[in-house]
């Protein structure tokens, strides 16, 4: 009897740890990709802030310099003066 209790007890143990290292894998998973996200953003971030661009209606404008580096497979871009 005292060891069917205890062996009942250790397997609702095992059970309940499983389940809670379960649900903090998940957690982390879902931290990291995060994570994951805003480090991919930097970049852009970085770019747009040493650009002289602002956001007018919903889109960026740019204060275009005519001597910038181009890009796009036609040059249709730009590169951007740097902020005063």
């Amino acid at each position: 009897m005292w060891f069917g209790a205890a062996a009942t007890t250790l397997l609702l143990t095992l059970l309940v740890a499983w389940a809670v290292l379960g649900y903090y894998r998940r957690e982390l998973a879902s931290a990291q990709d995060a994570l994951q996200r805003y480090e991919d953003a930097i970049p852009v971030v970085q770019a747009f802030h040493a650009s002289d661009a602002v956001i007018c209606g919903g889109r960026i404008c740019t204060n275009a310099d005519p001597a910038g580096q181009q890009a796009g497979d036609r040059q249709q871009y730009r590169q951007a003066r740097p902020r005063p």
